[in-house]
């Protein structure tokens, strides 16, 4: 059966309420803290810099896996993850945070098993437990060359995105496609849910104009849709829903049946 839509989710302050990077750094060392503040190395290679630097000063694996048990996550974004999941959504993750962080963070709170994918840095942990971290594309490999100038050098989340979508538009049955593609555009339909200008490119994708772009509030992802030219956020197709908290998100989904079940008829966009 193919899935009634895709939602996918940035990590840092869009899943979880915090910077995953930061709160496990600022968790085992103040001073490695202040070196993510100061230096001007790429954000992933600082990353693995400072996981390195505690290694080398006998800090333990097992402090950052109990950092990760701290990293707060709202019980409402759990709400929402799991009501998309019970109506036929693919739930996925695109984010500029790492593989063991993520995956630890969800296990932790149980929901690892909602999501069919997470795209991220790769991290592992070696044979001494040293956490490593890399770039998703790494600095020697070719360019992802997005246009949109928003985009990290190791990761463009809208390529990302259009992978995600060319192979759930390959598993569409053409029996069953109307409960995951809009009749109008003959696309998925999608929400995102972000709060930084990475989060613009992804965005991009959505085509339907029911389609729903959960931008948080104060962060700056608003600040680039609200600043930018006004071609900025007039490229985009899908409704703007500004949003505080995992339960203003909660709140628009429960408010939107038809939206978030598989299709049954049409909402008119507003």
């Amino acid at each position: 059966m193919p899935p009634a839509g895709l939602a996918c989710f940035d990590f840092d302050w869009s899943l979880i309420d915090t910077d995953s990077d930061r709160f496990v750094i600022e968790h085992l060392s103040p001073a490695l803290r202040q070196k993510l503040d100061n230096s001007h190395m790429q954000w992933t290679d600082l990353q693995n810099e400072c996981l390195k630097d505690f290694h080398q000063q006998g800090g333990s694996g097992q402090l950052i896996r109990d950092a990760l048990t701290m990293v707060p996550l709202d019980p409402h974004m759990v709400q929402v993850c799991q009501l998309l999941h019970d109506n036929g959504w693919t739930l996925a993750i695109v984010s500029d945070a790492n593989t063991v962080y993520i995956e630890g963070i969800l296990q932790h709170y149980g929901i690892r098993h909602l999501f069919s994918a997470i795209i991220t840095n790769p991290a592992f942990w070696d044979a001494q437990d040293r956490l490593h971290i890399q770039r998703l594309i790494p600095a020697d490999a070719p360019s992802h060359g997005c246009p949109t100038g928003v985009c990290s050098l190791n990761i463009c989340k809208g390529q990302e995105v259009d992978r995600l979508l060319r192979n759930l538009e390959q598993n569409l049955d053409a029996e069953d496609a109307p409960a995951a593609v809009e009749e109008e555009e003959g696309s998925i339909r999608m929400m995102y849910v972000g709060d930084g200008r990475n989060d613009y490119c992804p965005a991009l994708r959505m085509r339907n104009p029911t389609d729903m772009y959960f931008v948080r509030r104060g962060r700056s992802l608003e600040k680039y849709l609200a600043n930018s030219d006004p071609t900025i956020q007039g490229s985009l197709k899908a409704m703007i829903m500004l949003w505080e908290q995992a339960g203003d998100i909660l709140n628009e989904l429960q408010s939107r049946p038809r939206f978030v079940t598989l299709g049954k008829g049409r909402e008119e966009p507003i």
